[in-house]
């Protein structure tokens, strides 16, 4: 007679379930960031917008730019065009057009899919249009050429008032990963360790299924089973001598 007896649980497989187990369990591990109040504040200085952006938290350093009316459009009796320039000497805040909801993070920017205000442009501004601006700052402190440390993300709404550009709403995020413009929510970043503990299990969790791959096809007739043969008649003969 002989019986099979098979194992009550896949060992690889099993393995493969308490893995994506705890890689699940560290899914919700992110740096949420936070507003800061007073974040993005404005003044005027004469006829110019100059807006003020928080570069860190830690330490209140500023940094900022200003919109100083040019020209006026004819037919119109107030400034629409404006050159765009630093607020003072510093690493400076680049500044894009946006729109309501667009996400202004590192990702997007990189990608150019935001229109940005070069330093000593004209733009128009049509009067009475409120419009907004997208902003990403920090210190530069060896980031590459166009990129912050520690770097933060915000959003202005504008209006061109009679000719002086003002400020109707905006919102300044720090240690998360952006904001959507127009809104308060702000993009989440991984924790770091959570982005190497999923690399990590990533790079586990392919071998495995290779490795399974490669178990199943040779193997292709069915699951590895272990035999066990049981010769009765020895085992009998075998108590028959027991002394």
């Amino acid at each position: 007679m002989e019986y099979i007896v098979k194992p009550l649980v896949n060992t690889p497989r099993c393995c493969l379930f308490v893995l994506g187990v705890a890689l699940a369990a560290t899914a919700p591990a992110y740096s949420q960031g936070h507003i800061v109040p007073d974040g993005v504040t404005y003044s005027v200085a004469g006829l110019s917008a100059v807006v003020h952006v928080l570069q860190s938290s830690t330490n209140g350093d500023y940094t900022g730019f200003i919109l100083r009316p040019r020209f006026f459009t004819p037919g119109i009796p107030y400034c629409t065009i404006f050159t765009f320039g630093p607020a003072i000497p510093d690493e400076g805040v680049r500044t894009f057009f946006a729109s309501q909801n667009d996400p202004m993070s590192l990702e997007p920017i990189q990608a150019g899919a935001y229109t940005e205000l070069i330093l000593g442009n004209l733009y128009a501004f049509d009067p009475g249009v409120p419009f907004y601006l997208g902003l990403y700052t920090g210190h530069t402190n060896g980031a590459p050429p166009g990129a912050y440390s520690n770097p933060v993300f915000g959003w202005g709404e504008f209006v061109n008032n009679q000719g002086v550009i003002q400020m109707l709403d905006a919102t300044l995020e720090v240690e998360g990963g952006g904001i959507y413009v127009g809104t308060q929510t702000i993009i989440p970043i991984p924790e770091p360790g959570v982005l190497s503990l999923s690399a990590c299990g990533a790079f586990i969790l392919g071998w495995r299924f290779r490795r399974l791959n490669k178990i199943t096809g040779a193997n292709a007739g069915g699951p590895r089973q272990l035999p066990v043969r049981m010769r009765w008649a020895a085992r009998v003969a075998q108590f028959c001598r027991w002394p």
